[in-house]
């Protein structure tokens, strides 16, 4: 919710629940790109609360029949950053299966071109004329011609009773069966483009955009916007560290892990856009400080131990190593900083196989892998011919 509150303005969730079709925001700057909005359509379409929805990912929508080639599309989508439109089976709450015409497109942040969120219209369709494909337990939220299919209370009144089994066996799918008109396409396309609208005008600060500007997308090393591919897989990295970006004036943290958020006590929106100097005080030494300003310069890695404050001022011991990380053309794309907080001021044993020194490492190396997996202007995942 924060996420969301954060990004718009009050009188927007006003305006979404109006809305007349099923839809959801997702957040690909946190782990695992939940889901921080489901309209009541979306709801009522698939049978969960909003309580069930909400912090998870869109995945608990598959099913047995799901086909996974459509799930890689939706991926690759994600990671690249675009639009795209699929049919895909999906299941209700009650494990019934129903054809649905999902339409995704990002929302860009005007300040720096980063995904803020995902925009996903969910249209449901008919998946044949086949009687025994419906009698299989095909579950149809088209409501009849004399009723406003398109209006959430209308289509809920129209869902049958369902069988309370959660996801009943795989039945043998033809996804060329699942017919997909050019009708359905159209609405689909209207329905992303009506949200798209609502998020622009009724957003906070700078504000967000439906396209990315190419000026703002690329810094002068090519690698301004930490991009949702590369995100998703730095929320995997289950350790403190920030990525900051040298090519930027100040030298800004550019991602933070949620276990640097729960270290420090800041939110991310006080972090990101920050160099990481707000995290020094009044009894930080100075010499450590110089010794990470000198690394920066060469380009080299450094490990020092240093004097940090919380949020709330509170001081804590941080064992903290910097290491430049190279993009696949080699050139210096971020810097990682992992944090560590150590008891006191005392070295700790770095020799040992599971030392902090060791976990910090493969933080730093779980970050190259994801940032050298990347190629193309801001480190966007490419198609390669």
């Amino acid at each position: 919710m924060d996420s969301f509150k954060a990004a718009y303005k009050d009188i927007l969730r006003e305006a979404l629940q109006r809305a007349e079709f099923n839809f959801v925001l997702t957040d690909p700057r946190i782990e695992d790109n939940p889901i921080v909005y489901a309209s009541d359509g979306f709801l009522q379409m698939t049978g969960y609360t909003a309580e069930e929805v909400l912090g998870r990912n869109c995945r608990f929508l598959q099913g047995p029949a799901t086909n996974r080639h459509t799930i890689v599309e939706i991926r690759d989508a994600i990671r690249e950053e675009r639009a795209c439109q699929v049919s895909i089976l999906n299941y209700t709450k009650q494990g019934k299966p129903f054809w649905n015409l999902f339409h995704m497109a990002p929302v860009y942040s005007k300040e720096d071109g980063r995904v803020v969120h995902f925009v996903g219209v969910q249209t449901p369709i008919i998946s044949s004329s086949d009687p025994d494909w419906l009698s299989s337990g095909m579950q149809c939220f088209c409501a009849p011609a004399t009723v406003n299919a398109s209006s959430p209370t209308n289509l809920h009144a129209h869902i049958p009773h369902v069988d309370p089994c959660k996801h009943s066996a795989p039945v043998d799918v033809d996804e060329d069966s699942c017919e997909v008109k050019e009708a359905d396409k159209d609405k689909a396309k209207l329905s992303v483009n009506s949200v798209l609208s609502e998020l622009v005008s009724r957003c906070k600060g700078v504000g967000v955009t439906e396209t990315r500007c190419s000026t703002v997308a690329a810094g002068p090393g090519g690698e301004r916007v930490i991009c949702s591919s590369l995100m998703l897989s730095l929320t995997k990295v289950q350790q403190s560290f920030v990525l900051a970006n040298p090519h930027l004036p100040d030298f800004p943290i550019v991602h933070a892990s949620e276990m640097f958020l729960r270290l420090t006590g800041y939110s991310r929106e006080e972090v990101v856009g920050r160099n990481c100097r707000f995290l020094q005080g009044r009894d930080t030494d100075c010499r450590a400080v110089q010794l990470i300003s000198e690394s920066l310069r060469a380009e080299k890695s450094c490990t020092v131990k240093l004097l940090n404050y919380r949020k709330d001022k509170t001081p804590f011991w941080n064992l903290l190593h910097i290491a430049p990380v190279r993009s696949s053309s080699g050139k210096v794309a971020f810097f990682a900083g992992v944090q560590l907080e150590v008891a006191c001021v005392e070295e700790p044993c770095l020799r040992s196989e599971m030392s902090p020194h060791i976990k910090q490492l493969g933080a730093v190396g779980a970050v190259r892998v994801a940032v050298r997996s990347l190629q193309g202007e801001g480190l966007r995942r490419v198609h390669k011919s």
